[in-house]
């Protein structure tokens, strides 16, 4: 009985230290977010402005007015704001998943400036399809990334092309 008990002890320690880890791990990285990766260029066209880490996560807590776990963030500008890509890292890809629901249940009740106008499936993922402010625009996720693309109509889909294909 008393082996059972000195088992069952230590068995709950060894729990009790991976759960601390686990917190640990996951409140260090949403407050110090990393880089999420960029390309470089999107369309053909350069990148001409870059925010990453923790001034890109600030900025998607900014546009949507609440805060998110993100543990890597970037945002960047192609060309003359013709093309915008936000990624941001979600602790876990279940997490990434949430935030996908999340926001396709958001714009569905119709008060976002995006009128969704389709969706379809590439590999296993569904790439979420919008209008709006001008723009066409599609998000979807990408592990734990949540990939957000911005495009003027002539580039969008050659840059979700290469979006798809920076983020498989």
């Amino acid at each position: 009985m008393r082996k059972y008990a000195y088992h069952t002890l230590i068995g709950l320690g060894i729990i009790l230290l991976l759960v601390s880890g686990g917190i640990y791990l996951y409140n260090s990285g949403t407050i110090q977010p990393a880089v999420a990766p960029l390309p470089d260029q999107l369309a053909g066209l350069p990148q001409s402005m870059k925010m990453t880490g923790t001034q890109a996560t600030e900025e998607f807590d900014m546009l949507h007015n609440q805060h998110f776990p993100l543990t890597s963030g970037a945002v960047g500008i192609y060309g003359d704001k013709k093309a915008a890509l936000w990624v941001g890292g979600a602790p876990f890809n279940f997490m990434a998943a949430d935030m996908i629901t999340a926001m396709r249940d958001k714009i569905s009740e119709g008060r976002s400036p995006f009128t969704p106008i389709g969706e379809f499936k590439d590999g296993g993922r569904t790439i979420y399809t919008l209008e709006g402010m001008g723009q066409k625009h599609y998000y979807f996720q990408s592990k734990n990334l949540v990939i957000w693309l911005a495009a003027d109509s002539s580039i969008a889909d050659q840059a979700l092309k290469q979006t798809l294909e920076a983020y498989p």
